[in-house]
């Protein structure tokens, strides 16, 4: 018996008919009878009781669709096992604090390693240290160097944190702001900002957001809104260029929003993860 056979012994116990089936698998109805005999061959019994116009199953043949049944959802599971095992291969899981380090590690990945696959997500620091922690990720990036035993690490990239304001606001005039210059203002912000969220929620304690998990919305408030919003010196090129030229962008002068990050990776994903480092 083979896969083929089965299915075609469990589509004869749904349409009790050889002809039907062999419509259904595109045969003729003599190959389908044929089959039926070999499969009858191997269990050593007869299956079906033949009436002038359809088949049907007897008990033991109940039992033998039963068993196919069981034996097609194992080679089904089984293979989908295979395939996503192999994928994992080919796949690079990675999650990042901040999104502009995915900017520059996607393409890395793409232009040297056509062979494989980037899935990455962004969250806040908490969940991308747990992720990295549990093994449910292949590499994280994080904002600072681990000092630890057991991992692996690559400088990726700096990124500095700026104010951008329209340009009537009452800080576009600044060369340079702090955060305590902007606490207790009111912001636009995006949810897709990972740590930077964390960061200034934490130092703007008067200040209360506009937030937006939608990119599309988010966009069109900085450009016709008043409120200010955050960006760096990374997406300023990426994003806010094209965003209207009636905001500036404000370095913030605190050392904490000038910020490092790191890929890091346990030591038994280093195989895989050389590919990004």
């Amino acid at each position: 018996m083979n896969v083929t056979e089965l299915k075609q012994l469990v589509a004869v116990g749904e349409l009790e008919s050889f002809s039907e089936v062999a419509r259904r698998f595109y045969v003729s109805t003599p190959t389908v009878a044929r089959a039926m005999q070999r499969i009858e061959r191997c269990y050593g019994v007869e299956l079906f009781v033949h009436g002038k116009n359809k088949v049907e199953l007897n008990e033991a043949g109940r039992l033998a669709v039963a068993g196919a049944r069981r034996i097609l959802r194992e080679i089904d599971a089984s293979v989908a096992e295979v395939r996503a095992y192999d994928r994992s291969l080919r796949t690079i899981d990675l999650i990042s604090c901040a999104p502009a380090p995915l900017w520059v590690l996607a393409p890395r990945v793409s232009q040297r390693y056509p062979d494989m696959a980037l899935t990455t997500r962004v969250a806040n620091l908490e969940k991308t240290r747990e992720a990295l922690a549990a093994g449910d990720c292949d590499a994280a990036v994080l904002p600072y160097r681990p000092n630890r035993e057991g991992v692996v690490c690559s400088h990726v990239m700096d990124e500095h944190l700026f104010l951008c304001v329209p340009r009537d606001h009452a800080l576009a005039g600044r060369e340079r702001v702090s955060l305590q210059d902007m606490n207790g203002f009111n912001f636009l912000l995006g949810t897709d900002l990972g740590f930077w969220n964390d960061v200034v929620r934490k130092r703007l304690p008067a200040s209360r957001f506009l937030v937006q998990d939608d990119e599309f919305a988010l966009d069109e408030l900085i450009r016709t809104s008043m409120l200010p919003c955050f960006s760096t010196d990374v997406s300023i090129e990426r994003r806010y260029r094209d965003l209207g030229e009636n905001r500036v962008n404000i370095p913030i002068a605190d050392p904490e929003v000038n910020v490092s990050f790191w890929l890091v990776a346990q030591k038994e994903a280093a195989d895989k993860v050389t590919r990004l480092l």
